[in-house]
């Protein structure tokens, strides 16, 4: 990849997510709210702290935009205290995955017509984070190579997780590091899990790099209604009226999921690289979160303690794997 092409290289990571489903298990083991992207898990390090440290390996905080929740203010602000103010968005409500992406985007597609975008959640767990952004910067070349395409980041599954997105790849290609996508499926039943698994398909990390004109196009031809209103909001992200017209928008907004009303509707325009044994987990579920802790040797025997995130300057530091693996160290 040459100079020019990491120049106009963006990133999004989505910060904006409730994590209902272990706010009450990272209550008790984090203290504050439990919400999931603010918990320093194990270590000092939130996992927003973490996700933005990886991303900078690739891309500079300067091209990296952090959506956020109005309504975590108090846990966000401390975090991203030395994050550039003007690159993070914050969401008036919560309206899912597409509006999350979309808002962040028409702030770089302002700034970058051009850019090629690469979108992040902020809390999952990596164990081999070097190794993963590796896969992110071949995914960022597959996408100038397919340039109306989706690369998306799949994992070889070991299980037949129903609560992960699947994505099922076509036949290999000579040269080429990616697939084609056969088919998406988000969340299928435990029946069609099980057949995707003895099919070879591979979880959907949810980590993706595509142009941003050709997010835009998807988003047209899936939701329109979601594709006009944000092209009519990017009219006034500069403006004196910028919050008050994101405001209104969302005052309306209907609730979109990138992966099952956007991708899973158009398949043709996905591909999958496969992402060598990192240990990733979207940490989605208490077991998950128990498993991952216990492979590195952190799950306490004991029920409940309390730890307080210390707001810290997120920074790339070159370190062995298991000190500057997510959560690996407890000094991290």
């Amino acid at each position: 990849m040459n100079t020019h092409e990491l120049s106009n290289t963006w990133s999004i990571v989505l910060a904006g997510g409730e994590g209902t489903r272990v706010r009450d298990y990272l209550k008790q083991r984090c203290g504050g709210r439990g919400i999931k992207q603010f918990c320093a898990v194990v270590g000092r390090r939130s996992m927003l702290e973490h996700t933005l440290a990886r991303v900078e390996r690739v891309i500079p905080r300067e091209r990296t935009f952090v959506i956020v929740g109005q309504n975590h203010r108090a846990e966000a602000v401390p975090q991203l205290a030395q994050w550039p103010q003007e690159n993070i968005i914050w969401q008036p409500t919560n309206c899912d995955t597409a509006p999350g992406i979309l808002l962040p985007l028409a702030h770089i597609s302002a700034r970058a017509p051009f850019a090629t975008v690469a979108v992040f959640p902020s809390d999952h767990f990596i164990l081999d984070e070097a190794l993963f952004m590796r896969s992110v910067g071949e995914a960022m070349d597959e996408t100038r190579r397919y340039p109306h395409c989706v690369t998306l980041l799949g994992m070889t599954p070991d299980a037949a997780e129903d609560g992960y997105g699947w994505i099922e790849p076509a036949a290999a290609e000579a040269g080429r590091t990616t697939r084609a996508v056969r088919q998406f499926w988000e969340k299928p039943s435990d029946a069609d899990a099980r057949a995707l698994l003895r099919r070879g398909a591979l979880w959907n990390t949810f980590v993706f790099v595509a142009q941003a004109a050709t997010l835009w196009e998807m988003t047209r031809q899936t939701a329109p209604d979601l594709y006009d209103e944000f092209m009519y909001l990017r009219r006034f992200l500069y403006s004196p009226h910028a919050e008050e017209m994101t405001n209104r928008v969302y005052s309306t907004l209907r609730s979109v999921n990138f992966s099952s009303d956007i991708c899973e509707a158009l398949p043709a325009r996905l591909r999958v690289l496969r992402v060598p044994e990192v240990g990733w987990s979207d940490w989605g579920s208490e077991k998950r979160i128990r498993a991952s802790l216990q492979q590195l040797g952190k799950l306490d025997p004991a029920p409940a303690r309390h730890r307080h995130v210390e707001p810290s300057k997120t920074r790339t530091v070159s370190m062995p794997l298991m000190r500057n693996a997510a959560f690996g160290s407890s000094s991290s």
